[in-house]
């Protein structure tokens, strides 16, 4: 699974290359997303980790979970959070995909 974190941080540049950001957000979004999977990582007992990224007109919202047995609780809408703000149509991007985090 360590080999999960260098993959997701990489994915998420994919992601956010392909919409069109500008480098300091993608590499502020692969920061974060390096540090929620190492978190999730070393605090679960589960196999299976998820990153998800949703793109909006208010911003680019960064979700990473496990199958774990807590109930996980939902994320507030991104105008009601701090977010990074980004311009265009939204989108989606799922990390979860081929299961390269397992």
């Amino acid at each position: 699974m360590p080999g999960g974190v260098p993959e997701a941080r990489h994915r998420v540049q994919e992601a956010m290359r392909a919409w069109g950001e500008p480098a300091e957000r993608i590499e502020a979004a692969a920061l974060i997303v390096t540090e929620l999977v190492t978190n999730a990582v070393q605090h679960t007992s589960t196999r299976r980790i998820r990153c998800r990224l949703l793109r909006s007109a208010e911003g680019v919202r960064i979700c990473v979970w496990n199958r774990g047995r807590a109930r996980i609780p939902a994320p507030a809408s991104p105008g009601d959070s701090t977010g990074l703000p980004v311009a265009g149509v939204p989108a989606t991007a799922d990390l979860e995909g081929d299961d390269a985090l397992d």
